[in-house]
């Protein structure tokens, strides 16, 4: 029987917050079972994946999370389960100048991880927690254990790694048509929390995506949830609907607000705004056009592009 913590989180590859690792181990811990939380702590050289990224193996062999693309994750899973036995933890290097001749990185590098045998419950669900209010949380992990930190940062201080963990991205994304319906299973389907809004049932629909709003009229919004790890796109074309939701975004910490339009769309947008009142240090927050690929009227095309724009914005580490 799965815990909460797993079931409410969606099927992912991988998830760079970091949730899917901490569900994992705590549906463990609080069943009493043994876990090892494995964290990439330096990098000698290059590497797939960041300083502070994670994974959890059980003492029956399963596991959570990613270190490398795939090259290392038998030998980890096997080392874990080993330091689970000995009922205690401790650094490993694989790769350039590791004992193990055997298991060389095809970057020729060489990676540092901390294995951290029985982590606290208590430290697992209080980061956990935070998460799924996305609020923003760090652990302090050491060979023998895990603690709460108010450290700011991810890093490595001595034998301890302090992993900052950060609510996972998460798009609004408000039209209507295929432009809407694409961007949110495109993005759905790359692991991302995705929010659709639309005046239009269809579209929320075919949309695809758990959390859906419908939208009643111009002059009634409901509230947006807009977090600073939410990114706001319009894909309207209809600058009643964009005058009518942008007011509200612009002043919300929304790491990303851009909608959909040539320049020209964009200037008359921006004076529309002016009019109802909206700051020009708000206005400077608006991007248009939005998308890496410029003036595409390909729909696919569009999300695609949009997206990208959205992940070359997202100031947390990919």
């Amino acid at each position: 029987m799965l815990h909460e913590a797993q079931k409410t989180l969606p099927p992912t590859i991988f998830d760079p917050s970091g949730a899917d690792v901490l569900a994992f181990a705590l549906n463990e811990c609080e069943a009493g079972k043994p876990v090892a939380i494995v964290t990439l702590a330096a990098i000698d050289g290059s590497s797939p994946r960041s300083v502070g990224s994670q994974m959890v193996v059980s003492e029956d062999g399963r596991f959570a999370g990613s270190i490398s693309s795939g090259c290392l994750e038998r030998a980890i899973i096997e080392k874990a389960r080993e330091m689970l036995l000995q009922g205690r933890g401790g650094f490993v290097r694989y790769g350039k100048d590791s004992p193990f001749r055997d298991l060389v990185l095809p970057c020729g590098s060489g990676v540092d991880l901390l294995f951290t045998v029985n982590p606290s419950a208590r430290a697992l669900r209080s980061a956990y927690d935070a998460l799924k209010k996305r609020h923003s949380t760090a652990l302090a992990f050491h060979p023998d254990g895990a603690r709460i930190s108010e450290s700011g940062k991810t890093e490595l201080r001595g034998e301890t790694l302090v992993r900052r963990y950060t609510p996972a991205l998460r798009i609004l994304a408000a039209g209507m048509g295929a432009e809407l319906t694409l961007l949110s299973r495109i993005s759905a389907g790359a692991g991302y929390s995705v929010c659709a809004v639309s005046p239009d049932a269809r579209t929320l629909e075919d949309s695809a995506t758990q959390q859906k709003i419908r939208l009643q009229s111009v002059s009634s919004l409901p509230p947006l949830d807009i977090d600073p790890w939410t990114a706001v796109v319009l894909l309207f074309h209809d600058r009643e609907w964009d005058v009518s939701i942008l007011p509200a975004a612009l002043a919300a910490p929304a790491f990303y607000i851009g909608a959909v339009g040539s320049r020209k769309t964009h200037a008359a947008r921006l004076e529309a705004l002016r009019m109802v009142g909206v700051s020009e240090e708000e206005l400077q927050r608006l991007q248009g056009p939005i998308g890496l690929i410029p003036a595409t009227r390909n729909p696919s095309a569009l999300a695609v592009s949009v997206l990208a724009d959205i992940l070359a914005a997202w100031p947390y580490g990919q």
